[in-house]
């Protein structure tokens, strides 16, 4: 039987892990993807306000005839004082059931880092944008693409993120009270 996924973006490279990670394990009818608004800001920071900027995307993508509602946020988060940037999935499910999986985590250039802090650009795709030339890069391969030579897109971030959100609701019977 075939799934309607319903995503809380409208970014292509968003879109494009979501379903791929879907379609590893479902056959998918339609999708619906839309622009959804956070309180969260720009460029999260922090694991949880990134999670809750994924849970809001989540939250806003469902619709009536949606059987998954899927939200992914990136953002920043401090490990020994080094930023990384890591992409959240949040799933929510017809019934109500969720789940959230994070993907790789990358270290961000602290120049880049301290200058999204102090106000320089309101996110990193702004910052990245003007270091590589590249317009709209978090919409096609994104900072890892260009950190990785084009070894890794964007995509695969929410790819991953997804498939870890997933582990949880596809093996319901190790997860549940006893």
């Amino acid at each position: 039987m075939a799934i309607t996924l319903c995503i809380g973006s409208v970014n292509p490279v968003k879109v494009k892990g979501v379903r791929t990670a879907f379609e590893q394990f479902f056959t998918i009818g339609k999708v619906h993807s839309k622009k959804v608004s956070t309180s969260v800001g720009n460029q999260p920071m922090g694991l949880d306000e990134i999670i809750k900027g994924a849970l809001k995307r989540a939250t806003g993508s469902l619709e009536p005839d949606c059987d998954y509602g899927v939200g992914v946020e990136a953002g920043f988060y401090l490990l020994n004082n080094e930023p990384f940037d890591v992409e959240v999935s949040y799933i929510i499910e017809k019934n109500g059931s969720h789940s959230y999986g994070l993907s790789p985590s990358f270290p961000i250039p602290r120049k880049i880092y301290d200058a999204i802090v102090k106000g320089m650009f309101n996110e990193l795709e702004e910052a990245v944008e003007l270091l590589t030339g590249v317009e709209r890069i978090g919409e096609r391969e994104g900072f890892i693409g260009f950190l990785t030579k084009g070894r890794l897109e964007r995509y695969v971030l929410s790819y991953t993120a997804t498939i870890m959100a997933l582990v949880k609701l596809l093996n319901k019977e190790l997860y549940s009270l006893v």
